[in-house]
């Protein structure tokens, strides 16, 4: 974006000099014929006898100094040009008839001025808008001196852009920039009542094309230092058979590693395209994935319209071959669970979008933890808890890829346990606070059911989100506070050779006592902040006998102990099956509904 430059046109107090002899050697002043109006530029002659410095001031009859005019400034012998704008430290001379009086070593020289009202000026203008597309409002401010008309024109153009009768004062005015696409020299002037104009003031603007309103930007091409982490490590299209072919940044091919954020925030903020088939309530309708261009082929996974993200492989006149992860309910006609599907979709249905571009959240099942990315990084972390399915409810598990967050729902109970702030992203999914249960009464809310399992798979397919504010002050109510419809959410599957990392034995962590109690990654954690005994332990001093009992703060993302990360990672290795249940129930369910 070209920044617009401002260019005052007011005549400051000067000095011209000019390589000429005076034929009279003695010091004289000459002050224009005209009358001299503050504001406005005025020459006033020189002739000094030898080099040196000069003073002139303007005097009444009694000799008494009532404006100054130049005060000790060098000249050189002979004629010298002053050019003075009729003010002394920025106030205007006196209105009247005055006597011009130079002096330097020690000798005077006289001469008669007459003194006017200030002329119309404007202080301090300035274009609100730096930038404008054609046709779009342009806000000017100002200070005006006096009544007057405002007229602001295009260089070379006969006719005003705008004019207009204003007070004196403080002022604002508004044009369209009904221009050509390009930058403008405009020029704005006050003519006061009698006519006197102001000292221009010009103005560059620049006009951009107007841009389509439902346009979507290109994607960024795939950085050359995120492919080779895209070919040998995890990303969201880890077990997709055309995996490498898209060579954008976008939520498909960032590599699972939220250390890296730039890459992730260009993810997050980058297009989005959704199936639409236009219905009402749209965001709770699901359409088939086929496995051929036609609706006589069979069915093999569901997606959910408005706020489900597809990655569009091939885009035809009537079918489109999309991929995604089946988001497939306990009522879908098609029952595939989360699984990574290829199929066709109608083309009329997709629909390409661009999210909130100040804010997105990222969902790691594999390290149960919410990232929110706030204008460009990585602002805060939250403990949470996704789907865990079992053999008899397999849709439990929370459905991966990328989604929009579409509507407020609000709080809504499910069993006897009540969840709020609930925000829609998936159909039934939802991502909303730590569910509690209400006393009879409703005199309480008690979390200590579903609140230590945060960090775990623990809820029905939705997303439940730690209430205690992290040490950013970020919780479910604070996201909730700062919904803003369509903000993207990525949610990365667990696949089978994911690791957490370990982290340095050097890592610096926080804590009250130890032996006992918690540590924390910072000492800005609400459990520790303010306290007058806080002290540093490091990650590897966790093994040492006394600090056995200590446990990871669950507000501030304190790490694992490393035995349980490798424990866990265990679990997640190659060629292993971290969820056998869920493994089972996929080759059980009816996949197929043929021609439906």
């Amino acid at each position: 974006m070209k920044k617009i430059t401002l260019v005052f046109c007011a005549v400051f107090l000067s000095l011209v000099f000019f390589s000429a002899v005076a034929e009279d050697t003695g010091l004289a002043v000459t002050a224009p014929n005209e009358e001299i109006r503050p504001g406005r530029a005025s020459i006033i002659v020189i002739n000094a006898p030898v080099d040196g410095s000069c003073s002139i001031y303007l005097e009444d009859e009694d000799r008494t100094r009532v404006s100054t005019v130049v005060e000790n400034r060098t000249v050189t012998a002979g004629y010298n040009a002053l050019y003075w704008n009729g003010t002394d430290a920025g106030l205007p001379a006196p209105v009247g008839e005055w006597t011009m009086t130079a002096e330097m070593n020690g000798e005077r020289a006289e001469a008669e001025v007459l003194i006017g009202t200030l002329v119309p000026s404007l202080i301090s203008p300035k274009l609100e808008t730096e930038t404008v597309e054609e046709g779009d409002p342009v806000l000017l401010s100002f200070y005006a001196t006096e009544t007057g008309t405002l007229m602001l024109q295009e260089a070379g153009m006969a006719e005003p852009i705008y004019w207009e009768n204003l007070p004196a004062g403080q002022g604002e005015v508004s044009f369209q920039a009904e221009m050509t696409v390009g930058i403008h020299t405009l020029t704005l002037t006050l003519a006061g009542e009698d006519g006197t104009l102001s000292e221009p003031v010009n103005l560059t603007l620049e006009v951009l094309e107007k841009k389509d309103p439902n346009a979507v930007p290109t994607p960024e091409p795939l950085p050359d230092y995120l492919k080779e982490k895209s070919e040998n490590g995890f990303t969201p299209l880890h077990l997709s058979a055309r995996r490498g072919e898209d060579q954008t940044l976008n939520a498909w091919t960032v590599p699972m590693d939220i250390t890296d954020e730039e890459a992730v925030w260009k993810a997050l903020i980058a297009p989005i395209t959704v199936v639409d088939n236009g219905k009402k309530n749209a965001e709770k309708i699901q359409v088939v994935i086929r496995s051929q261009p036609s609706e006589e082929s069979d069915g093999i996974g569901m997606v959910t319209c408005v706020s489900q993200g597809v990655h569009v492989l091939e885009q035809g006149e009537k079918w489109s071959l999309i991929e995604c992860h089946s988001s497939s309910f306990h009522d879908s006609p098609i029952l595939n669970w989360n699984t990574f599907v290829q199929g066709y979709v109608p083309t009329e249905y997709l629909k390409t979008m661009l999210p909130n571009q100040q804010m997105g959240l990222v969902v790691d099942k594999l390290t149960q933890r919410l990232y929110i990315f706030r204008e460009g990084r990585l602002f805060s972390t939250l403990l949470i808890s996704t789907g865990v399915a079992n053999a008899k409810q397999p849709y439990n598990e929370t459905r991966s890829g990328e989604y929009l967050l579409v509507s407020k729902v609000g709080e809504f109970s499910s069993d006897n346990l009540k969840c709020a702030m609930a925000l829609r992203f998936n159909d039934g999914d939802l991502l909303h606070e730590v569910p509690y249960i209400s006393s009879q009464e409703g005199r309480y809310r008690d979390y200590s059911i579903n609140e230590p399992k945060l960090g775990t798979k623990a809820s029905h397919g939705c997303i439940r989100v730690q209430r205690q504010a992290s040490p950013e002050g970020v919780n479910q109510k604070w996201i909730w506070n700062n919904y803003k419809k369509n903000t993207k959410i990525i949610i990365w599957e667990d696949w089978q050779g994911r690791q957490v990392p370990v982290p340095e034995a050097d890592t610096v962590l926080y804590c009250v006592k130890k032996k006992n109690g918690n540590y924390h990654t910072t000492d800005r954690c609400s459990q520790i902040k303010g306290k007058k005994t806080v002290i540093t332990l490091t990650y590897g001093e966790l093994d040492k006998e006394e600090n056995r009992k200590m446990k990871p703060c669950p507000l501030c993302n304190a790490p694992e102990r490393e035995e349980t990360i490798r424990e866990f990672n265990g679990m997640y290795a190659d060629g292993g099956d971290h969820d056998p249940v869920l493994t089972e129930a996929r080759k059980k369910c009816p996949r197929k509904l043929k021609g439906k």
